[in-house]
């Protein structure tokens, strides 16, 4: 018989060397993900486009898809003077110093939408 042919197959898997913990960065956890082959391509693709390593662009993704998660999360309170009208007139928003014309209109939009809210207390 040969070397080859008497070698054990199980010591071999079990000689073989364990991942080094130090490979892994402090505080990061390895996850496994199954996608389907065509979004593998798109995913590396768009990592490549970005000149990002694959791991690097879905961490990337993720973190920009929470942040985005929890901007949306988030309440405007607004607290006005009791007495305080519960309209604003348009014209009475101040237009700030190079304000263009563009920028005054939606900051006068946003503002008398915000004024309009009912109180929920």
């Amino acid at each position: 018989m040969s070397r080859a042919q008497t070698r054990n197959p199980i010591a071999s898997v079990a000689n073989r060397r364990a991942p080094v913990a130090s490979q892994t960065p402090a505080g990061k956890v390895a996850v496994t993900v199954r996608l389907d082959p065509l979004r593998v391509q798109q995913l590396q693709s768009a990592a490549e486009a970005e000149n990002r390593t694959l791991t690097n662009y879905v961490e990337t993704a993720l973190i920009r898809d929470l942040a985005l998660r929890e901007e949306a999360s988030r309440v405007i309170a607004m607290h006005a003077a009791p007495g305080t009208s519960p309209r604003i007139d348009p014209a009475d928003i101040v237009r700030a110093d190079g304000e263009t014309d563009a920028a005054y209109t939606k900051r006068q939009s946003l503002l008398t939408e915000l004024w309009s809210i009912p109180d929920s207390d």
